[in-house]
């Protein structure tokens, strides 16, 4: 007997399900399948799966669910989603840094009695291999991922949250680009670029026109099929720039938003000023709590507790005016939200603006899809999903991750013109 690993490609995006068979065993052996690979800082993630093969020796991870492993159930891709850091005493967060949209290699080994008996490796990517790059720095900072030969492409503008950077968005950008978008990367603050404001407060609403503006007037972009997607404080921005300008947008899809302007967030002494201006304005906001400290490595707990002292302690008249008026929104609008979300109670929040538009009559097709058991950071399929919740798993996270995803591409691919 010859026992191997086969893959149905050795080259996928990182979206892509997983084919991986195992042949040329004896008829119900069990064997160990285990896999590696590193995260952009360079240390080591595992899975492993034991599997016993069928009455002719072969084991298809299409439909088998190991008998023990780092996953249960049957999922092709549970080996990848599964992974845990190898070493725990690192310095680092127990969370997979990806930092880039560099691919990354996957191998996997097929052990028999703890002995490797045969190795695999698949590359994972962001992009397709026709994908360029383009560093924006004018008047607008950012990464514009599309297809180099294509044209009339629709776009997508993609903005991240409260971290900054470009961290969630042009991975997100990136892997858009493999499905036909132009995805613009959009980043609007961030401490280590010094043309762009170092803390997320009085962000001008109008440098987001700038980048739609931007996208209209390149050739090989449809100027007339441009959405905006964001998550968290991005989700926020997303439905804000919406309100103002719609109908220049397609659809707008924000992960965990919400329904209210915040105060803006600064790591330094606590100033309270808003998130956004429009026309030097600045927009009404909820004001935080005035011993509210943010830190970067604060208990995700603790960002939900300030968020909901700053909803409870608000009147009702400056809940009002802080309120996003969605219903001003005439393009459809994808909500995705956690019910265990860490930030702010994105699940109430989104099924309130569902209710605004339908009391309101809205005329267009707009959705919410919520996760009971899933937080606030959503992220790409068929990598450790990241963990901010002590009652959410990570085989649901995945599963969020993935159905969200989806929802997504189809919500995208529904409304382009």
């Amino acid at each position: 007997m010859n026992p191997k690993i086969t893959l149905s490609s050795t080259n996928q995006l990182i979206d892509q399900s997983l084919k991986l068979q195992i042949t040329g065993l004896k008829p119900n052996q069990q064997v160990k399948i285990q896999a590696e690979m590193k995260d952009d800082v360079k240390r080591t993630w595992h899975s492993f799966g034991i599997f016993t093969a069928d009455y002719e020796g072969n084991i298809d991870l299409d439909t088998t669910a190991p008998n023990e492993g780092s996953y249960t159930g049957c999922d092709p891709n549970g080996l990848l989603w599964s992974m845990q850091i190898k070493d725990s005493n690192s310095s680092f967060p127990p969370i997979f840094f990806k930092m880039s949209t560099q691919s990354h290699k996957v191998s996997f080994y097929l052990l028999i009695e703890e002995k490797i008996k045969y190795k695999s490796e698949v590359q994972i990517n962001f992009t397709n291999s026709d994908t360029e790059q383009i560093v924006v720095q004018n008047s607008i900072v950012g990464k514009l991922f599309k297809s180099k030969e294509k044209n009339n492409l629709p776009a997508v503008i993609v903005v991240g949250g409260s971290t900054g950077g470009l961290f969630w968005t042009e991975q997100m950008a990136a892997l858009l680009s493999s499905k036909g978008y132009a995805a613009l990367a959009l980043n609007y603050f961030d401490v280590q670029n010094d043309n762009l404001p170092s803390e997320l407060i009085e962000i001008k609403i109008e440098y987001f026109k700038k980048a739609l503006d931007w996208l209209k007037s390149k050739p090989e972009i449809d100027k007339n099929n441009i959405s905006i997607m964001g998550i968290s404080k991005g989700g926020e921005l997303s439905l804000l720039f919406g309100s103002f300008f719609s109908k220049h947008l397609t659809s707008i899809i924000t992960y965990v938003p919400s329904s209210h302007v915040f105060e803006g967030i600064s790591m330094e002494v606590h100033q309270t000023k808003s998130s956004w201006t429009y026309k030097n304005t600045p927009i009404e906001f909820v004001q935080y709590p005035s011993n509210t400290k943010f830190s970067k490595n604060m208990n995700p707990i603790d960002i939900r507790i300030i968020h909901d002292n700053a909803l409870n302690s608000a009147t009702s008249k400056q809940l009002d005016s802080a309120r996003i008026p969605i219903e001003n929104i005439a393009c459809p609008i994808l909500m995705i939200s956690g019910e265990r979300d860490t930030t702010w109670p994105s699940s109430k929040m989104c099924r309130d603006m569902i209710q605004n538009l339908e009391e309101n009559n809205n005329p267009y097709q707009s959705k919410h899809l919520n996760f009971c058991n899933m937080g606030h950071t959503f992220f790409l399929p068929n990598i450790p999903p990241m963990i901010d919740h002590p009652s959410v798993n990570v085989q649901n996270a995945a599963s969020a991750n993935k159905k969200a995803w989806e929802a997504t591409l189809n919500f995208l691919d529904k409304h382009t013109n």
